[in-house]
């Protein structure tokens, strides 16, 4: 099947905002097994969206509208394709009431012209917005469908992965099943995740492969379509197979899961303490760790040195190390961590200390990271990183590596290339 999405708003045309929803429903499309053949963006003109429907069903068979759904006078998404489409808007209880309610649940007076966002063409499938107050609608003819969708993003996302991908999947995609599965990776960019995936992306239609960045982790989004459930299932597990073999070891976990959250899981099901000394993070890592639910069970403090005098004052590394090494070396990173799980009885201690830029540091230049990492009964190691010039970049990425590192610890993976000391761990 076919499919065109046309973007409603005069924003998009001056740049004001970036068009996510085509972006993510052409996406969402192509993993159904449908090919997205136009994207176009108009602004609020009905006679301009009449022609550009017209032309869209000369194309395509699905014809997908975001934006315009509000209660604005130029929100004519609606009643344009009424009036298009000869078909006439009746009122949807179930979001009448939404409305009211949300309204007098609020301090906020509620327009007449509210509750023309509950209005759905007749014969429609009203779609629930869980998160605005826009409905959505599935509207289908004996030649093609039209799906009108709310144009903010976090209205849009919900209502598919609950309202519309079901919805499609039952009307307009020819396998009785699909199914879908996310596999999260960090340590290699978009760039070297397509070289390596090249051959998927490119030739499996089934399942569909999307690599995504997300942050600076990475994600390959797999859907597969089969006749069944279990065979659907075997498909993505058959491709998830050959995706591991190629770049498991930047593999962390699957759907949502950041790492920071795999982290944590690891630590609750493990029974163990983390903690950390950061220097060139100021904070980060430590952040990033108590800002996890449930963060008391893993993490009961842990200390930002900054300077050579605090590294020496508080945490207590020898100034031999700092005069002699330097503060961005293995030793120095190697005594951090090893002080700072001492100082707070943890099971795991990280330091992470380098040169975040812009300027040089020690005669290292920006990007050259140390991260120390010293386990209880463990001989304490540190590893070297070297990132680019941007600071926060560098910043951000050394928090993700240490991240990394634990994840590795914490299940029993080889390091490669970990410097270790001459003295045995505290």
């Amino acid at each position: 099947m076919k499919a065109e999405i046309i973007s409603v708003g005069s924003k998009l045309l001056r740049g004001q905002i970036a068009n996510v929803d085509a972006e993510f429903l052409s996406r969402q499309l192509t993993a159904l097994g449908m090919i997205v053949e136009q994207c176009t963006m108009i602004g609020h003109d009905s006679e301009k969206l009449k022609e550009a429907v017209r032309k869209a069903e000369e194309r395509a068979e699905l014809i997908v509208v975001s934006g315009g759904l509000g209660p604005s006078d130029d929100d004519i998404t609606k009643t344009a394709l009424s009036e298009y489409l000869e078909v006439p808007l009746v009122l949807d209880r179930e979001t009448e009431d939404r409305i009211i309610t949300y309204h007098k649940n609020s301090d906020f007076t509620m327009p007449e012209n509210n509750q023309l966002q509950a209005l759905v063409f007749q014969g429609s499938v009203p779609l629930q917005n869980v998160t605005g107050l826009a409905a959505g609608m599935f509207y289908q003819t004996d030649n093609h469908a039209y799906l009108l969708v709310p144009g903010p993003f976090d209205e849009l996302k919900p209502m598919f992965e609950k309202e519309i991908r079901p919805l499609l999947i039952d009307r307009l995609v020819e396998e009785n099943a699909v199914a879908s599965r996310t596999l999260r990776f960090y340590g290699l960019t978009e760039a070297q995740m397509n070289k390596e995936l090249e051959d998927i992306v490119q030739e499996n239609e089934n399942p569909v492969l999307i690599v995504l960045p997300e942050g600076e982790e990475m994600t390959a989004e797999l859907t597969a379509r089969a006749e069944t459930e279990d065979a659907a299932e075997q498909l993505l597990q058959k491709a998830e197979d050959t995706i591991r073999q190629r770049i498991g070891d930047f593999f962390f976990g699957y759907g949502q899961e950041t790492l920071f959250e795999v982290v944590k899981e690891l630590l609750k099901e493990k029974n163990l303490t983390i903690t950390a000394a950061e220097s060139l993070t100021g904070g980060a890592f430590l952040s990033a760790l108590s800002s996890e639910l449930e963060a008391g069970m893993i993490f009961e403090g842990g200390v930002v040195t900054y300077s050579s005098e605090m590294k020496n004052q508080v945490l207590g590394v020898p100034k031999e190390t700092i005069e002699t090494y330097g503060v961005v070396s293995a030793q120095c990173a190697v005594e951090m961590a090893e002080k700072a799980r001492e100082m707070f009885q943890a099971d795991i201690g990280v330091s992470l200390t380098g040169a975040a830029g812009p300027s040089s540091l020690e005669g290292q230049i920006p990007g050259t990271v140390w991260i120390g990492l010293a386990e209880k009964g463990q001989e304490t190691f540190a590893k070297h990183y070297h990132f680019a010039y941007k600071r926060n970049k560098n910043r951000r990425q050394a928090v993700m590596s240490a991240m990394q590192l634990v994840h590795a610890v914490l299940k029993d993976e080889e390091i490669e290339d970990k410097v270790l000391m001459d003295h045995e761990a505290g």
